[in-house]
């Protein structure tokens, strides 16, 4: 399978700054900003759209505005990095309207999480450039810090560094917090995912990537404020559409803020 990979990132570029899913409501703001000035603090310069300064409902705009800003940082030849805002519920409307021919011919990194994984998904069926699943602009590089999380906004931008603006593959990755392995072995394959309800959200229609496109892949996914039920259906769904038979390994993300199963 053919992919394509987008340019490296250099020091000194711009980085474009999207509210693809959520606008940037006012309780935002403080996590916005803080995610802009580590952006800067690590030596880009900052672009940002015109959805983030927008609101409609749960939206920072109609899907096709929403559509238009991402396209406008694709086209934009100094934008080399764009970055989603945070996540949120409105990217399934959004992906019919994005002009796949104009992404394909610039690709460059699109880099968020949550909702983010349909816009990943979407653009790598029709484009086959690839998505990058990591930390958003406001729940990542500026998330509140909790005790012991101290250290979290220097390992974000050594992340953000190690995977963006160098060529040669990362190598070994430390892990920042504890894991467990369930089944033993070693394993190779590419990587494709996100969460697990947005996979589940975009499969069946004509932005879902292909059956094939799984093959050998190691297939990776999360979750945030599910019932164990729901994840058990959406991990059948896949395994009904022969998705699960097709991969080479499973990387399950941290769960977090599952609802406690009651069965009274």
């Amino acid at each position: 399978m053919k992919i394509i990979k987008p340019p490296k990132l250099n020091i000194g570029d711009t980085i474009g700054i999207v509210a693809s899913s959520l606008p940037v409501l006012p309780h935002h703001r403080q996590q916005y900003e803080e995610g802009k000035r580590l952006i800067s603090e690590m030596g880009f310069k900052i672009k940002e759209g015109s959805t983030t300064g927008k609101t409609r409902w749960w939206m920072s705009g109609t899907p096709k505005a929403v559509a238009d800003d991402i396209n406008s940082m694709f086209s934009d030849k100094k934008v080399k990095v764009i970055i989603a805002h945070t996540g949120g519920y409105s990217a399934i409307s959004v992906v019919e309207y994005l002009d796949y021919d104009l992404i394909r011919k610039n690709p460059k990194p699109f880099i968020g999480m949550s909702d983010m994984t349909i816009y990943h998904l979407a653009i790598f069926s029709k484009t086959k450039v690839v998505g990058f699943h990591m930390d958003d602009l406001s729940y990542g590089f500026g998330r509140e810090l909790k005790k012991g999380q101290e250290n979290w906004p220097q390992l974000n931008q050594e992340f953000f560094l190690q995977f963006l603006t160098k060529t040669n593959a990362p190598g070994i990755i430390k892990p920042v917090t504890e894991w467990e392995e369930w089944k033993t072995g070693k394993t190779q394959g590419h990587l494709i995912g996100g969460i697990l309800e947005r996979i589940s959200t975009l499969a069946g229609t004509k932005y879902f990537p292909s059956l094939d496109s799984f093959n050998g892949s190691i297939f990776f996914w999360e979750e945030i404020g599910r019932d164990l039920p729901e994840i058990y259906q959406h991990l059948y769904q896949l395994k009904h559409m022969g998705i699960l038979e097709r991969i080479n390994g499973m990387l399950i993300g941290k769960i977090k803020f599952v609802k406690p199963l009651r069965q009274q």
